[in-house]
């Protein structure tokens, strides 16, 4: 009888994380203008597999249909991931900020320039 109530408790986070929906990982290309304002990563096929949300974006089979620039010369949305795990501060250091400068981190991958942004599903 004390067994059910332990498998029950045991279970109990699991269960949650399962109604818990993902978080997203949107990708924005950039002027070369803007990257310069942050901290820019050349890319390359050999190294972009270090960053699998570009690579998914960039090389996947699914192309996306990117709206207007929101402002003139400023940035336009080219893709997003469903993140498979909740957005932590190593989610954001690795794509978001330079964590030893604070500047913003920018991706260079064949003369275009991106940024990746952030969608919480909570």
């Amino acid at each position: 009888m004390i067994i059910l109530p332990l498998i029950g408790i045991a279970a109990f986070p699991y269960f949650m994380y399962l109604t818990v929906p993902p978080d997203w990982l949107l990708v924005y290309e950039v002027t070369e203008q803007k990257a310069g304002d942050g901290t820019i990563v050349h890319l390359d096929d050999q190294n972009l597999k270090d960053y699998p949300v570009l690579e998914e974006v960039l090389l996947g089979s699914e192309q996306y249909e990117p709206g207007p620039p929101y402002s003139k010369g400023d940035l336009r949305q080219v893709g997003e991931v469903e993140y498979p795990e909740k957005i932590t501060q190593w989610t954001i250091d690795r794509y978001v900020f330079d964590n030893t400068t604070g500047e913003r981190k920018y991706f260079e991958y064949n003369g275009s320039y991106y940024r990746i942004g952030t969608l919480y599903a909570d």
